[in-house]
């Protein structure tokens, strides 16, 4: 749907992965209109879920993959903010998932789909659905379903497989004291080091490039069981008990690139550096007075690198769900619907590769570690700020020998116990749960001239909690502020209590006007309470046009994840042209890449929100509708961290702005050197707003063919006039539709057909082009002009669906995805070298199902 893509702020499987910037490796969710997740309020058979354990960044999100596909009987999209019966933290919208309910029979379905391409993204499904009636009163149903999908690597495609901008920290690692030496050097290739392909030099001295793109998946693996079971017992004519359990496991891997060092402080009396890099570190080294190996002993020399093995985490979710409700009739047309529920999501995260322990790898390069695991100290090494001392003990004066790391000749051969002083799991382990009570009541209040007066009252009871804990040697201290390096760790711990209440009148003035008005009451433990309006009205002037009207306000409390934030380790590289403060006032600058930390902050405060629009219904006969729709949204005091605000507030003086090595972990702020910012805590605040507007267009044609079959043809379609952000006094007031991951143009296009037992659907899928956002290095590095505007081309993918009814009830389906393999149009501005967020990279895709039933 047009409603739910667009945005850099869209959720994205694509982007999953163990990094803190990531999604996380397993989980998806619904965004509407660009806003992320915490925007959209997403709920199951008209009830809360349970948010993830792992958050996005410090942003809480209910997880979709939890809810197996064949338990789904719909999902309802109510892409406006609506503060009464659903919730006041609807702001951009509402996803209701509606699961299957009284089904009788046996279903059973399976499915296989793959790329046309010559990689293996193989998708496997297999559901079976069972019901019956258990004598007069007792209905039962049960869902199993079952799911598979293979990776999906950014190598596996041309458009993706090399990067536009190669990391210049290598395998060979860049060498460099930084007292005798002014360049870098590296094991070349004529010393049988790096590949001549790979080699390069640069304003620091010789490199040793990596294409990170061989490495990052584009679609974790995942596999997935689970089920829903549900039972009915009428009571009597009039009452119901209604009982329900949904419950998944998804077990799944995801794959980053392998981590960078930087400034590792390396022995220079480690027994495996190669002559050949000794002779050129010397010579190099010579114009300042350097004039033998032995002249750099007793002091390090920094190592800038990338270790081999790509970080890889797996992840095991298992999320249930359990609700229990009556539901019945009192007097007259008067209902009413009472439940609890509970629920719950625990995941473990473990790593598989390349998540190496920061005080082990040091040591093992200064000699501080014997072969038995005895350390001693040959060098008082600065876990703070990657640096150490001579201090001259050695394993050998204690009769032991010293377990050197070869971090030479690309790090592939290593002394047996190295790499198990070196890999950690460090394993993550998560755990929400929710429980609630809700009650609502609806009928006919009175009965006016133009038809009955209705209402809905309702009321509702939740207490969250959750708890993120990361292993030990993944916790940041002070003393240790990156435990494993290039990776992150995150920590929450929150729990709340809330309750609301809820009143909603449909209110028919006229036989041709009608006004919906309503209200929700909220209070939040730690956050304060809010009442929330909204009115609509419908005018139906003439039989094919009618026109409405809406009005809303929204009240957010900031989810778990960010009220009961830890420190969480992050990384970010500098933007010199939004922040030429940051770069010693040159916004032409390449700025530094920072291994960076998000703070927590005690006092944050809710989000508000208001939104209205309007628009018109025309039907000039039973098979033509059109909709058009504008919409408004206003979005203020956002909960979340804007780096580029940051650096400007910091620097304004609102946080600390000390030199390297003096910010203390845990604390917000900024480290300056020679005017550059090389490291930041950035902490997550109530930010300015941001304000979004546009048109919404829908057009449905019902067209009887006759003897060649049934035909309907939808268009929906959504222009965003504009979305504008400011993240406070300190930061320019942004445009972001067209600009940088923001399409302003979004459609969707349908014509199915039917003809007895044949069915078939060709839909085109659109997105406009919009502003690219390379940077100097990448332009550089492809040889392209600084100084000229890129942009990013539009996109069109058509999909094809056909299916035959060979029985009742049963049917046989081929779906082609991306039907022409249309590549993603190239984007200078992303790592992966196209947009992961708006655009398809799998490219053709078909899906063959088969559903029987009996």
């Amino acid at each position: 749907m047009p409603v739910a893509t667009g945005g850099g702020a869209t959720f994205s499987t694509a982007t999953a992965g163990p990094l803190s910037s990531d999604t996380p490796v397993g989980a998806s969710a619904v965004s509407l209109r660009g806003l992320g997740a915490s925007a959209t309020l997403t709920l199951i058979n008209g009830r809360r879920a349970q948010i993830s354990a792992f958050a996005r960044g410090q942003e809480s999100f209910i997880d979709a993959s939890s809810i197996p596909l064949a338990a789904v009987e719909r999902v309802e999209v109510l892409p406006s903010g609506a503060s009464a019966i659903y919730g006041a933290d609807a702001v951009a919208g509402v996803v209701n998932y509606v699961l299957r309910n009284d089904f009788q029979g046996l279903e059973l379905s399976a499915s296989y789909g793959n790329s046309t391409a010559g990689t293996d993204e193989g998708r496997y499904n297999i559901t079976a659905v069972a019901g019956a009636r258990l004598g007069d009163r007792n209905s039962v149903m049960l869902v199993v379903d079952y799911f598979k999908r293979n990776p999906f690597f950014l190598r596996d495609r041309a458009i993706s497989r090399e990067s536009f901008r190669p990391s210049q920290q290598g395998f060979y690692p860049s060498f460099n004291d930084l007292f005798f030496q002014f360049f870098d050097q590296t094991e070349e290739p004529a010393d049988g080091g790096c590949a001549a392909e790979d080699f390069g030099s640069g304003n620091l001295g010789e490199f040793c490039e990596v294409n990170t793109n061989a490495f990052v998946s584009a679609q974790d693996r995942l596999e997935t069981i689970g089920g829903l079971f549900t039972h009915q017992f009428e009571i009597s004519d009039k009452l119901t008990w209604y009982n329900d359990v949904l419950y998944s496991r998804v077990e799944s891997r995801g794959v980053s690139s392998p981590a960078n060092f930087s400034r590792a402080p390396i022995d220079p009396e480690n027994p495996f550096w190669p002559a050949a890099l000794i002779e050129d570190i010397v010579e190099e080294g010579s114009f300042e007075g350097a004039t033998d190996f032995s002249d750099f002993f007793g002091f390090p020399i920094y190592a800038w690198g990338k270790f081999p093995e790509p970080r890889a985490v797996e992840v095991e979710s298992d999320s249930y769900r359990i609700t229990s409700g009556l539901k019945g009739d009192l007097s007259g047309d008067w209902k009413f619907d009472a439940a609890f529920m509970f629920g719950g999501n625990d995941r473990t995260q473990r790593g598989l590769s390349g998540l190496i322990v920061s005080q082990n790898f040091y040591d093992l390069n200064l000699g501080n570690i014997c072969t038995d695991g005895t350390r001693v100290e040959r060098w008082d090494v600065d876990l703070g700020r990657s640096d150490a001392d001579f201090i001259g003990d050695t394993c050998e004066d204690v009769g032991k020998t010293t377990l050197w790391y070869n971090p030479f000749g690309g790090q592939t051969t290593q002394t047996d116990g190295v790499a198990e002083l070196l890999a950690t799991e460090a394993e993550r382990k998560g755990r929400s749960r929710l429980y609630s009570f809700d009650a609502s009541v609806n009928g006919t209040l009175l009965e006016m001239p133009a038809g009955p007066l209705k209402a809905a009252f309702g009321g509702e009871f939740r207490r969250e909690t959750l708890r993120d804990t990361p292993a030990g040697v993944a916790v940041a201290t002070l003393d240790n502020p990156e435990p494993i390096l290039g990776f992150s760790s995150t920590s929450a711990f929150a729990k709340r209590n809330s309750w609301s209440l809820y009143g909603e009148l449909y209110v028919p003035l006229a036989d041709t006007l009608d006004v919906q008005l309503a209200g929700r009451f909220d209070d939040f433990q730690a956050f304060g309470s809010d009442f929330n309006p909204k009115i609509a009205a419908r005018w139906e002037p003439v039989e094919w046009l009618a026109l409405r009207a809406n009005y809303s306000t929204s009240f957010r409390a900031p989810s778990l994840a960010q009220s009961g934030a830890g420190v969480l380790l992050s990384s970010y590289r500098v933007d010199c042209e939004a922040t030429p403060g940051a770069c010693a006032g040159d916004p032409t600058e390449d700025g530094e890449s920072l291994l960076s930390e998000d703070v927590g902050n005690p006092n944050l405060g809710a989000e508000n929100a208001r939104s209205f629009g309007g628009g018109a219904v025309i039907s000039p006969n039973s098979d033509i509708e059109l909709r058009l729709d504008y919409w408004n949204i206003r979005h203020e005091d956002l909960v979340g961290i804007d780096e580029d605000d940051f650096i400007r507030r910091a620097l304004a003086g609102e946080f600390s702005v000390v030199g390297s090595g003096a910010l203390p972990t845990g604390t917000p702020g900024l480290e300056v050197t020679n005017g550059f910012v090389t490291d930041a805590h950035f902490q997550i605040t109530n930010l300015g707003f941001q304000k979004t507007d546009g048109i919404d267009f829908a057009y449905t044609h019902r067209l009887g063919g006759g003897s060649a079959g049934d035909f309907t043809f939808t268009f929906d379609a959504t222009h965003i006039l504009n979305f504008k952000r400011k993240a406070s006094e300190a930061s320019p007031l942004e445009q972001l539709a067209g600009d940088y991951l923001y399409p302003d143009f979004i459609a969707s296009g349908k014509l199915r057909w039917r003809k007895d037992a044949w069915r078939a659907t060709l839909s085109g899928h659109y997105k406009s082009g919009y502003r690219d956002d390379p940077s100097n290095r990448t332009l550089q590095a492809l040889g392209l002009p600084l100084d000229a505007d890129y942009e990013v081309d539009d996109y069109l993918t058509f999909d094809l669906s056909v299916s035959y009814d060979f029985a009742e009830d049963s049917f046989i389906q081929l779906s082609v995805r991306n039907l022409l393999d249309e590549d993603p149009p190239r984007v200078l501005g992303s790592s992966a070298n196209v947009d992961l967020f708006n655009h398809d990279l799998i490219g053709r895709y078909a899906t063959l199902r088969v559903t029987k039933r009996f």
